[in-house]
């Protein structure tokens, strides 16, 4: 029985090696783990601070960006109103130079309407040849004044 006390002995002993062994590669296993989750929280922190850091410069470089937009609009604006305004004061000052050549002043218009008036009360025929203002005459009446320029007129 010796032969089979020392294979029992052999045994035990190969079986707590193994256990042993086991142990240790649980426990290697275990300290795997926890280095791969800590250089994997690191890499995170040092990832996540780089991510902050290049967020925060391209934040910075849009807000100078945006602020010179912003300048340049309100330069845009104010060019734009500046010459708006001064179309508009322009037009109203043709408008007004128009108004002064074109229209007759008020004086004028009620001395064309008496004018006028005076013509009425002996029924003339009036009208408009070539922007001037006509009267019917009678052609064979005719050279009457010193000048022989008047030619009676010819009623409705």
């Amino acid at each position: 029985m010796s032969q089979h006390d020392d294979l029992d002995d052999q045994l035990y002993i190969l079986l707590a090696s193994m256990k042993e062994y086991r142990e240790a590669i649980a426990d290697d296993q275990k300290r795997l783990e926890t280095f791969y989750s800590q250089v994997a929280e690191d890499m995170l922190e040092q990832q996540e601070k780089t991510l902050n850091k290049l967020n925060r410069d391209a934040t910075n470089a849009l807000k100078v960006r945006i602020q010179e937009l912003d300048k340049a609009t309100h330069r845009i604006s104010y060019q734009f109103i500046g010459l708006y305004a001064a179309a508009f004061v322009s037009l109203v000052l043709v408008l007004m130079t128009a108004l002064f050549l074109f229209v007759p002043s008020l004086d004028e218009i009620q001395q064309r309407r008496a004018e006028v008036a005076k013509l009425e009360r002996y029924n003339l025929d009036l009208s408009t040849c070539d922007g001037k203002t006509c009267v019917r005459v009678m052609k064979k009446q005719c050279n009457y004044g010193k000048n022989g320029d008047y030619c009676v007129i010819d009623p409705k």
